[in-house]
């Protein structure tokens, strides 16, 4: 019972403190315009710290909703509550300048929990996809003047996700996640002629609302290299998907007064609730992974999507197909016995290497991260405090492009109790 207590006490700490996270800019990175906006993936602080890897990884402390089928780690008499803030520092240049950003939010809210001998099912709540930027550009025309460029995008998309893996034969696992994707993409675009008094500037605002689901099958097998090593082979899939969405469209022309208050002169289109959908792309990965239990692991993830197949209410954005691969683990100094403290912590380490679905002026746009953390567990029970950090680069100042350096972190804390004990009386 006092387990449980402590262990409640951790949980009411951190959902208080992700109400009271100070609100911080929306602007994230200019490469967001594109498709859906920058994808978060699994950034949970185990598979973060680990390069992103989590094919082929299942565990009985942390869940692992990128692969479904991993559930099947979870013991019979276990209850898995996990969350985490996240955070991302970016630094995005061009051959002329520099612009920071920083974000900071709730990260994932994860569940897992055993439903029989051979089921086993999760739920959870965590962002998907995130939107911002704010770009300014000018030109100065011939009997006109200066002409102000001004491009805005704010929202993403958030996943609600039930999931569940069914094991065979005690060593292959199958599974799947529904998850609902729900959110809001917005886009302003803004045409201004401040040295016209003659000339009326010009707005154009679409808003994207999605609503719909999104499943994904994954596929887990587990054998041993020996009496303490497990390897484990893991895949997920998911087809293409019309995820169903509306759009509003509105462009007006303006003047702009000598207060800043903008007086609307005409209407030029409108567009309320029209129905249409976003095309989300097929997509694969494959894994490997090879633990000591509790004691090392080591992985490797091969991740790919088709997003030249990306359209938008039937407009293809010109994206080309993604590729990711992770390499990573951890290591305990310790695995069983009376340890010191620091003997009991798990330190993780991993690299990823990523080209991404854009390709801007012939420039493949490119990313990679180094990541590290550790896990560290609290006293008396199996629950665990978690920091993972990543640091990398992406993208290129050629032909006028964008670079970003980033730093993004991740603190969590993961809950195991025992819930489903039989208890006898005498």
């Amino acid at each position: 019972m006092r387990n449980k207590i402590r262990s409640y006490i951790f949980l009411l700490v951190l959902l208080v403190s992700c109400l009271y996270v100070p609100a911080q800019t929306d602007i994230n990175s200019p490469y967001s315009a594109f498709g859906i906006g920058d994808l978060y993936g699994n950034r949970s602080a185990y598979y973060l710290s680990q390069g992103g890897i989590s094919m082929g990884l299942s565990n009985s402390r942390y869940i692992n909703f990128t692969n479904p089928a991993s559930y099947h780690g979870f013991d019979s008499t276990s209850f898995i509550f996990e969350g985490g803030l996240i955070g991302d520092y970016v630094s995005a240049r061009t051959a002329s300048a520099t612009a920071h950003s920083q974000t900071m939010q709730l990260g994932y809210l994860l569940m897992g929990f055993p439903v029989n001998k051979w089921w086993n099912a999760s739920l959870g709540l965590t962002p998907y996809s995130s939107l911002g930027y704010l770009i300014y550009d000018e030109e100065v025309l011939d009997n006109i003047g200066l002409v102000n460029y001004i491009y805005e995008g704010y929202g993403g998309l958030n996943q609600a996700y039930f999931g569940s893996s069914f094991t065979f034969f005690d060593k292959l696992s199958l599974g799947f996640n529904a998850a609902y994707l729900f959110g809001a993409l917005n886009y302003d675009r803004i045409v201004d002629f401040p040295d016209s008094l003659h000339i009326s500037s010009f707005r154009l605002g679409n808003n994207i609302i999605v609503r719909d689901f999104l499943f994904t099958l994954g596929l887990q097998y587990t054998g041993k290299l020996n009496n303490n090593i497990n390897i484990t082979i893991g895949g997920v899939f998911n087809n293409t998907t019309d995820l169903k969405a509306t759009t509003d469209l509105l462009g007006v022309s303006y003047f702009v007064g000598n207060d800043n208050v903008d007086f609307v002169k005409d209407t030029v289109v409108f567009l309320k609730d029209e129905a249409g959908n976003l095309k989300y792309p097929m997509g694969y990965g494959a894994g490997i992974a090879i633990e000591d239990t509790d004691h090392w692991l080591v992985g490797a993830d091969y991740q790919f999507q088709q997003w030249s197949n990306f359209t938008s209410f039937g407009i293809s954005d010109s994206l080309a197909n993604s590729m990711r691969i992770s390499i990573g683990g951890y290591f305990k100094p310790q695995a069983s016995g009376i340890e010191k403290y620091w003997e009991k912590i798990q330190y993780r380490f991993g690299f990823r290497y990523q080209k991404t679905f854009l390709t801007l002026r012939n420039n493949q746009i490119n990313e990679f991260g180094v990541t590290f953390g550790v896990g560290l567990p609290l006293r008396g029970n199996k629950s665990t405090f978690n920091l993972a950090f990543e640091a990398g680069q992406g993208g290129t100042t050629n032909n006028g492009l964008i670079k970003e350096s980033f730093f993004r972190f991740t603190l969590g804390i993961a809950i195991y109790e025992r819930w489903f004990i039989k208890r006898k009386f005498y």
